[in-house]
């Protein structure tokens, strides 16, 4: 009875440390979910596929379908995030033959979005991926979301902890042992001040009012209308216009403005030599404090266009998100061009770009 009471007990308590550690690692993935999510800079729900979660050996272990299965549900009320079915992606991650290591590259994102469409009839707007990365005693979890059409891979959320016997099983290692910290009493004294209130009687003397009669001198204003010549406004300056020219297409920004929560950029675009045909256009800007917009190619007019030689075409770029109406001035503007799918027939870049309020 005495051995069956001991193995009882063991059990329970490797139950409760497992349980305890999945609790912790429960917390640091809601964390990654959040920071990501705060990476989309739009108000639009959005389409995202989680794809795969590798050791830095590129090994897959149970640890990605642990963090599959946790991103899928802090998505789960997201008013943002809308998570493709991932039963289906990760067939289509096995048969396409996804690698992380290409990830990074446009034109294989481009790729694997078309496979995906394909397949299923969805185009993610954003892909979610990462590496875990096992250092005995700690574990760090890089995760990163690349929106579509966007060359930037510096949207990520990077988190360090303490490594525990629930990781070591996701891992498929042995399982270590971890020493618990006893916890530290420490007792604090602290002087209390108790106040005792002393009343004190004091004479208040009431002097009676003296009335004093004094003569009061008001003096009433008189209007004296004058007419005064008011100096001719001075008109204001139109908004400098901006050009950019890619191949035989001329681009240029009219206007630059806030509406709301957005930012609506006008421009307008000539053929110089022949007709010619837009196939899509997306674009992305930096404020003076280093965050970065991004405007996909469904959040512009610039698509499926065909235009007349020397005919202006106009067309705007629109930005959405919170924190846009502070924002005075872009310090840098990327427009993309394409003239097909997936292949950019040029880029423009402008710098210090005035937000008319």
């Amino acid at each position: 009875m005495k051995r069956i009471l001991l193995s009882l007990a063991f059990l329970l308590s490797v139950f409760f440390v497992q349980a305890q550690g999945e609790e912790e690692l429960s917390k640091i993935v809601r964390q990654i979910a959040t920071e990501l999510e705060a990476k989309h800079s739009g108000l639009n729900k959005i389409k995202v596929a989680i794809l795969e979660f590798r050791t830095t050996d590129n090994k897959l272990t149970k640890f990605n379908d642990y963090l599959q299965e946790e991103l899928f549900l802090a998505y789960k009320n997201s008013q943002r995030f809308e998570i493709i079915d991932q039963n289906a992606i990760n067939d289509l991650i096995r048969s396409f033959g996804w690698d992380a290591n290409k990830a990074r590259s446009f034109e294989y994102a481009e790729s694997f979005n078309k496979y995906i469409f394909e397949q299923i009839g969805i185009v993610p707007n954003a892909i979610i991926y990462g590496t875990i990365t096992d250092n005995d005693e700690t574990i760090t979890i890089t995760a990163y979301i690349v929106p579509n059409s966007v060359k930037s891979t510096n949207l990520m959320s990077v988190q360090k902890f303490q490594s525990s016997e629930y990781t070591d099983k996701l891992l498929g290692k042995p399982v270590k042992e971890r020493k618990k910290a006893e916890p530290q009493v420490i007792v604090v004294q602290k002087e209390v001040i108790v106040e005792k209130p002393v009343i004190v009687e004091k004479e208040v003397v009431v002097e009676k009012p003296v009335i004093v009669e004094k003569q009061v001198v008001v003096e009433k204003p008189v209007v004296l209308e004058k007419e005064v010549e008011k100096p001719a406004e001075k008109p204001n300056p139109s908004y400098p216009i901006l050009k950019g020219n890619v191949g035989n297409y001329q681009f240029e920004i009219t206007s630059v403005s806030m509406a709301g929560n957005k930012i609506v950029i006008t421009m307008i675009v000539r053929n110089l030599s022949e007709d010619g045909y837009i196939y899509a256009l997306d674009a992305r800007f930096f404020d003076n404090e280093g965050n970065e917009f991004t405007s996909a190619t469904h959040q512009n007019t610039f698509r499926d266009r065909k235009m007349i030689q020397n005919i202006p075409l106009k067309g705007t770029i629109t930005f959405e998100g919170s924190n846009m109406k502070k924002i005075r001035e872009l310090s840098a503007l990327e427009i993309n061009l394409y003239e097909s799918y997936g292949k950019i027939m040029g880029t423009m870049l402008f710098h210090n770009v005035s937000v008319t309020p």
